[in-house]
């Protein structure tokens, strides 16, 4: 994995990039996307939160493509980073820091409101190689995973998916 500085949205050099997500659906039948490249993503593409919807019911919370470059210079990929619902731990150290007061233990966490899983980010990793090699994408650029909205640390994240992302994975810090 090759670490950039600049804009995710501005990679068109790249083949595809990966906007992180987390697996909640609202009740009008749209994805959650909320903060972050996610919000970006959707601010750009409208459609998209629906899309991402439709990949979660049909394939689940892993990464999917969500559209080809028929317009675009590349692909538009997910990279669940948060589960669609966690339980709220005793501390409240699982759910993302200005909600912790909406929440008690024990209670249910809709994946917008949690913190970042590492385990998941790690298994996403592991699919967006497939994906990658399903598709022959030589350039993918992604963010931080989990490292935004997440909460999570890029110094705790960063040695466990570079293992996994070879040199044709680029992690974007935006500046």
């Amino acid at each position: 994995m090759i670490e950039i500085t600049g804009n995710l949205f501005e990679q068109t050099d790249a083949c595809a990039i990966a906007i992180t997500t987390n697996g909640f659906i609202k009740r009008n039948g749209e994805a959650v996307m909320g903060r972050g490249c996610a919000a970006q993503a959707k601010s750009k593409w409208p459609t998209i939160s629906r899309e991402l919807a439709t990949n979660l019911n049909v394939v689940g919370n892993i990464p999917s493509v969500l559209f080809l470059p028929s317009t675009l210079p590349y692909s538009v990929l997910s990279f669940p980073v948060k589960h669609e619902h966690v339980i709220c731990n005793d501390d409240k150290t699982n759910v993302v820091t200005h909600m912790r007061s909406k929440f008690e233990p024990g209670q249910r966490v809709p994946g917008w409101a949690s913190v970042a899983d590492s385990d998941l980010i790690i298994q996403s990793a592991k699919h967006l190689v497939r994906l990658a090699d399903t598709y022959s994408y030589q350039k993918i650029v992604v963010p931080r995973p989990g490292c935004g909205a997440g909460e999570l640390n890029w110094e705790q994240i960063k040695p466990r998916i570079d293992r996994i992302l070879d040199n044709r994975f680029y992690s974007i810090t935006y500046k």
